[in-house]
């Protein structure tokens, strides 16, 4: 199946932090359901990638953290390893090279790279979460955002329009 060269897709912007999370975790569980429907077919080996891959995060990223942690408490002054330093700084330069289009404000945040690491652990609970729904059976919720009243059928038929045509 393939989509038209004029097909558009829009993601609707979270306004909040539990929209959000009501959002990643529907499309989360939909990836997984979708797996565990369909099976490994070769056409869903990169699907089945992709969730090992983000199940690899979790493991990983924990431990990073309860590595750096560990190490905080462990010693009594802070330790630079330089080696651990230039490959977090290739992450550093990964990061702003692929915003680098967003601009100077993209650029900056991407070299701050915390946050992203931020959003990478809560991207990470909400896979957990995501598998433990599946495993104990609890009903999914769509979780729709309450948006300001769009103009009805009878507006659109009323006011002349443009019409585009999508060749397939």
């Amino acid at each position: 199946m393939e989509s038209p060269s004029g097909c558009r897709v829009v993601t609707e912007v979270m306004p909040t932090w539990r929209n959000l999370w009501t959002q990643r975790l529907r499309w989360q569980r939909g990836a997984l359901e979708n797996l565990g429907a369909y099976g490994p077919t070769p056409t869903m080996l990169r699907y089945w990638a992709q969730q090992l891959g983000i199940g690899y995060s979790v493991i990983a990223l924990s431990s990073f953290w309860l590595l750096i942690i560990v190490t905080a408490l462990a010693t009594d002054q802070w330790v630079w390893f330089p080696f651990w330093l230039s490959v977090g700084s290739l992450f550093v330069v990964d990061r702003v090279v692929s915003a680098w289009r967003g601009g100077w404000k993209a650029r900056l945040l991407a070299a701050l790279l915390v946050p992203e690491l931020v959003y990478d652990v809560y991207l990470d609970v909400v896979y957990i979460k995501g598998i433990l729904d599946i495993t104990f059976a609890r009903n999914a919720t769509w979780g729709h955002v309450a948006r300001a009243a769009q103009p009805t059928q009878e507006t659109h038929r009323a006011q002349p329009r443009e019409v585009s045509e999508v060749s397939s």
